[in-house]
């Protein structure tokens, strides 16, 4: 009780950056047909670190109906960057467009629908590089695109992963709890990384690209 009465007054001291991200967490309250995305106040840390660090390629994993890609996107603007956001579901696709065209980031927001598992081979085959990226798809798919992941983040770019103590839900769906403990034991492993989690949400982990840019 006293954890809920502290997350509602955190909420409530929270500024959002769009008028349509309030609107989005008042549908989806009464929806059983999308995936939850993130809390408001970690949404709120993503754009945070967007500005600190100048970020000015970001790349979303997972976007759902678009309420996290609107956070990023907003972001991103501020700072004259843009926004790649794959997601592999056409409904939710196609709502997340019409968010971001509502939110008018359309010119700051790609929009990509389909698989991670195919999408980012091809990024890497580019060279594509990202300053920030926001893994937010599947949690099977988080070891799947492991390394795809570290090759596209740049040398001191930011990895934020989402949904990372999702184990300790009780309402979790069997399985999913393994793949997020065997990606959270791997990336704390990884000394390319430089590692934290905090236990905000369902859990939030972020990690430094450790090296030398150029």
């Amino acid at each position: 009780m006293e954890h809920e009465r502290m997350m509602g007054y955190i909420r409530s001291l929270i500024s959002y950056d769009h008028t349509v991200l309030k609107t989005l967490e008042a549908d989806a309250a009464v929806r059983d047909d999308i995936q939850p995305f993130i809390e408001p106040e970690l949404a709120k840390l993503l754009g945070l670190l967007i500005r600190l660090s100048r970020a000015e390629r970001i790349l979303e994993l997972g976007s759902g109906i678009g309420y996290s890609t609107i956070w990023l996107g907003m972001a991103a603007r501020a700072v004259g960057g843009m926004v790649t956001a794959i997601d592999n579901h056409e409904r939710t696709s196609a709502e997340a467009r019409r968010h971001i065209a509502e939110a008018g980031l359309s010119d700051v927001i790609e929009l990509r629908q389909g698989d991670v598992q195919q999408i980012l081979p091809e990024l890497v085959q580019q060279r594509q590089q990202y300053d920030l990226i926001f893994q937010d798809c599947g949690k099977s798919t988080y070891n799947e695109v492991y390394e795809d992941v570290y090759a596209l983040l740049r040398p001191q770019g930011l990895l934020f992963t989402d949904d990372t103590l999702l184990q300790f839900d009780p309402q979790t769906r069997k399985g999913l709890g393994v793949h997020v403990d065997r990606y959270d034991r791997r990336l704390f492993a990884d000394s390319r990384y430089y590692t934290t989690m905090l236990p905000a949400g369902q859990g939030v982990c972020l990690s430094l690209k450790q090296g030398s840019e150029g």
